[in-house]
């Protein structure tokens, strides 16, 4: 019919692996970032910015620079966080399947396929939004949203909303290749204090 727009089915699993083999074949990545909280019955909440840096398949790093700075970096299942400025860090195991959000960006597609239900739909500018739904009912994430640039394939923006309500935002700049991979060893000048 003359006039009708097309919607075009977008498969969200294909999606989802593109970008994660286009994010893995790119090398190490690193964007600015802008994060927001909004607790459960508020309307706006507090606002954290910094980097990220992402090299898949396992590390993640995240240093905030306003308003604490202080930096988190993941590799496999050891996590590393410290306060710039402070002599002492902290080193603690985590699973990123466990941990809310980290799994949206660290979990092999096929383990995510297997924690949820997903839909992708087309989003301003080209871009693609994949929603995600938790099968487990003991989820702590409720619902989360990533979405992406399918042309650059790259994230754009990750939301997530907790079991209690409370929103959780990251909205990302350009992701840059990234010619500096000690981002994703910890610093040795810190006293390394484990649980």
């Amino acid at each position: 019919v003359a006039g009708s727009a097309k919607t075009v089915q977008i498969d969200p699993w294909q999606a989802l692996t593109e970008l994660r083999l286009h994010l893995a074949a790119s090398g190490a990545l690193v964007a600015a970032f802008r994060q927001s909280f909004v607790p459960a019955g508020f309307a706006t909440g507090d606002e954290e910015t910094g980097r990220v840096a992402l090299a898949l398949p396992d590390c993640l790093r995240w240093d905030y620079a306003e308003p604490y700075p202080k930096s988190y970096l993941l590799c496999g299942s050891r996590l590393h966080t410290w306060v710039t400025g402070e002599p002492q860090g902290e080193r603690l195991h985590v699973e990123a399947r466990e941990e809310a959000g980290l799994d949206l960006l660290l979990l092999p597609v096929e383990l995510l396929k297997a924690r949820y239900s997903a839909v992708a739909r087309q989003a301003g500018a080209g871009a693609i939004t994949v929603d995600l739904q938790p099968f487990a009912a003991d989820s702590r994430i409720a619902h989360a949203e990533l979405l992406f640039d399918p042309a650059a394939q790259r994230p754009t923006a990750l939301s997530y909303r907790d079991r209690d309500g409370n929103l959780s935002t990251f909205r990302f700049a350009t992701f840059d290749l990234l010619d500096d991979d000690t981002l994703f060893a910890p610093p040795s000048n810190l006293i390394w204090k484990e649980p």
